[in-house]
């Protein structure tokens, strides 16, 4: 075949010459869905499922990052080695390095992965970045970059734990409407696996009415959440109904300026401040004598979620979309905790 009519991830020389224009290419492409650690995803007519435009622009941002970190270091793609890798993310994390420090430490393995792909498709034998994902792991206890951190969630004893210790009590009002305002915010954060962003930006317009079984659907918009989301919708099973229905009948019933589902205050529509509901989220942990728990956030309320989904028969792939991920292998990590947290009753 002539070299000039592959496309620039074909050819080993494109990658040289132009990296991020043939990385573009080649996440675009079925080699990329095929390199993955696992079979890639299939939709009903068994047809490879491509990734979404959001996600495509997140690895190419993240390749772009590492293209230009090892130009400052001089050293060519097909040159680079283990040490670089792990260089590299090291300098992210400390801020010794070009780029910004925005890489926690999931998106520092998914880093790992990426490049991982990228060298098998370049047939680099031995692949750097498996090298370097063994070194980060065999080096855990000192920290190592790109380490993930446990996944930590709920057990159903503490879940109940902490919904008894939630603010608010609808009961009581002796208490300041914001108490019952956080009461809600706080079940849809492990009622629904909202992420506190999308907490801020809910308008009551999003809240569904119940279905036939009980259940609200509720739908995340990625202009409300400041673009830290996807859109999609999740759902705030019967269970959980009675801890928002409340507050949306008290809500209406206040003379507010704007439609923000939870407003930060009665005079303006401005949303709640994140730490506001930090705040309130360590404390009912506090309260709930949830202490011991290794993460007491938001994060530890959407791991909840998602185990308990998967534990109620959830597929991996309906999770996927009321979670709102950007890659099936992200949904697909919490299968294993399932027993942990939620073992058969």
């Amino acid at each position: 075949m002539d070299m000039k009519s592959l496309g620039l991830y074909d050819n080993p020389d494109g990658w040289r010459r132009e990296p991020l224009e043939a990385f573009t290419e080649f996440v675009r492409s079925e080699a990329y869905l095929d390199h993955g650690r696992r079979p890639p995803a299939t939709d009903a007519d068994s047809n490879k499922r491509p990734l979404r435009d959001s996600t495509r622009k997140n690895l190419i941002h993240m390749f772009g990052k590492f293209i230009k970190w090892i130009a400052g270091e001089q050293v060519g793609l097909f040159a680079v080695q283990p040490d670089h890798i792990l260089r590299f993310l090291d300098a992210q994390l400390t801020g010794r390095g070009k780029g910004d420090i925005d890489m926690v430490s999931t998106i520092r393995a998914r880093h790992v992965r990426l490049l991982e792909r990228v060298y098998q498709h370049l047939e680099v034998s031995p692949n750097p970045a498996s090298q370097a994902a063994h070194g980060m792991y065999r080096n855990r206890e000192q920290g190592a970059a790109g380490v993930d951190k446990d996944t930590v969630a709920l057990t159903r004893e503490q879940e109940q734990a902490f919904l008894l210790a939630l603010p608010g009590d609808p009961g009581d009002t002796s208490q300041n409407w914001k108490r019952r305002r956080d009461r809600a915010m706080l079940a849809l954060a492990i009622g629904a696996g909202l992420k506190v962003s999308e907490i801020r930006g809910l308008y009551v317009e999003n809240i569904g009415s119940p279905g036939g079984d009980g259940s609200i659907v509720i739908n995340v918009n990625p202009a409300a959440s400041d673009g830290t989301s996807l859109p999609h919708d999740t759902v705030l099973r019967q269970s959980y109904v009675s801890y928002l229905q409340p507050w949306l009948k008290e809500r209406a019933s206040l003379d507010l300026p704007g439609a923000l589902l939870f407003p930060a205050g009665l005079r303006k529509n401005d949303k709640i401040d994140q730490a506001t509901l930090y705040r309130q989220i360590k404390a009912t942990f506090e309260r709930a004598d949830l202490m011991s728990v290794d993460h007491q956030g938001g994060r530890t309320l959407r791991n909840t979620f998602a185990v308990r989904e998967l534990s109620l028969g959830t597929a991996v792939e309906q999770l996927y979309d009321l979670m709102g991920h950007r890659d099936v292998k992200t949904t697909e990590s919490f299968v294993g905790l399932v027993r942990k947290y939620r073992p058969p009753l």
